[in-house]
């Protein structure tokens, strides 16, 4: 019995060479599935990104304003503070209270509007005689560059 080496070592080439064409298709189809998959992640990465840039740019331009007061026995002062990280531009404040009571705030119309950069105040002071209530509503309305017309109603204790 002859072995023909010539026709074992050609089939023995053959089926390595089908391994090497169904590990080559494997290879290229895994890839292509991987590579989907990375590609659906940075998509979805990017638009975690732009999102999280479009809350950046608002809060960098808006301001935040809050109010409180301080003082003791019958004098007292109303304090705006800008909390936000922009000017809040034409600040005006309304004092929502019966109008027998308006007459305490001393220089209201003189003082605001105003404009209060990020971390600065602005402050009106006011006398509070026996009657007057123990709380009362503020109405603040300002601009900023995130949007015009802002508005504000805060409850002053005192």
């Amino acid at each position: 019995m002859n072995i023909n080496w010539e026709l074992t070592i050609a089939g023995i080439s053959a089926i390595f060479a089908g391994f090497s064409v169904a590990f080559s298709l494997y290879s290229f189809f895994s890839f292509k599935k991987l590579n989907k998959k990375i590609l659906e992640q940075q998509i979805e990465i990017n638009n975690l990104l732009i999102i999280k840039e479009n809350e950046i740019y608002s809060e960098q331009n808006k301001a935040e304003l809050r109010a409180y007061k301080t003082g003791s026995k019958s004098n007292y002062q109303l304090i705006v503070t800008n909390s936000g990280k922009a000017t809040a531009e034409n600040v005006n404040l309304e004092i929502l209270i019966d109008s027998q009571y308006l007459g305490s705030f001393w220089n209201i119309h003189e003082i605001f509007p105003m404009d209060i950069l990020s971390g600065h105040s602005g402050k009106i002071s006011y006398s509070r005689g026996m009657d007057f209530p123990s709380k009362f509503k503020i109405r603040l309305t300002w601009d900023d560059q995130f949007k015009v017309g802002n508005s504000k109603d805060i409850e002053i204790v005192s």
